[in-house]
């Protein structure tokens, strides 16, 4: 079983300054979308503030990840990368964003209807059901408790909303790295069980869910990009959460939204 590293004081300190930056910079992307902006646009935006804090970058490099943001638009699941594609109304697109400051690394992402008006209920009821697993499963993220509680509760509200948990996507601990095992799922695993929370654990959650699909694929020829099987919408919610004595804590993460 992978051991998960608790962290030390000012481990937590450089942790909560990196997820201040990172959620600084998710604000200030997510005013800055709007119909008719480029996806390279919300890259170069995101480029110049890590430029001018002088802080590193979590995703270009890794694993040879040519761009700082992973930018996906409708059908695509994660890791689209930044092109010339203008967004349009009605859009759902995904950012996940992850920085380092002083070696500490935090990863989090939002999903935004680019245009939000009546015409697109399908996108903002996927956005809305999805951040509701977030905000609500979180709460089970408590020293004590196992990790399978978490997945349960995230998969029984996905059914009440009606919509689909993607399965061979997880999500991870962070720190000095940006995956550090063991990989999370979304829905229910016996394996889960093993893993009990402790205080001072640092943890990227994201459930990406679909409208029908239950898994993301690859297209020949195109790198990265993952999109669902049914080619429906898809949306991504993600926080950086440090587990405190009491309860989880965000440190990075767009949560007001």
């Amino acid at each position: 079983m992978s051991k998960v590293i608790i962290k030390n004081t000012q481990q937590i300190r450089n942790l909560e300054d990196s997820g201040k930056y990172l959620t600084e910079l998710l604000n200030i992307l997510y005013d800055f979308i709007k119909p008719g902006v480029r996806l390279i646009d919300i890259e170069q935006k995101a480029e110049n503030y890590i430029n001018f804090y002088n802080l590193k970058w979590a995703f270009k490099g890794y694993y040879w990840y040519p761009a700082n943001l992973c930018l996906s638009v409708n059908d695509c699941v994660v890791h689209g990368i930044p092109d010339d594609y203008i967004l349009k109304e009605w859009d759902l697109l995904k950012v996940d964003c992850g920085i380092q400051y002083k070696w500490m690394i935090t990863d989090a992402a939002f999903s935004i209807v680019v245009w939000w008006d009546d015409k697109n209920e399908r996108a903002k009821h996927l956005h809305r059901a999805t951040k509701r697993i977030l905000d609500e499963a979180i709460l089970l993220l408590v020293p004590g408790k196992s990790l399978y509680e978490y997945s349960k509760k995230a998969y029984n509200i996905a059914k009440d909303e009606w919509i689909s948990i993607i399965r061979n996507l997880t999500w991870h601990w962070v720190w000095l790295k940006l995956h550090e095992p063991p990989l999370i799922y979304n829905y229910p695993n016996t394996e889960l069980k093993k893993y009990i929370i402790k205080p001072w654990m640092t943890v990227a959650i994201e459930p990406i869910t679909a409208e029908k699909s239950k898994y993301a694929v690859e297209i020949k020829g195109i790198p990265w990009n993952m999109y669902t099987e049914k080619w429906d919408l898809w949306a991504q919610w993600e926080y950086t959460i440090l587990i405190t004595d009491n309860w989880p804590k965000i440190i990075a993460g767009l949560s007001n939204n």
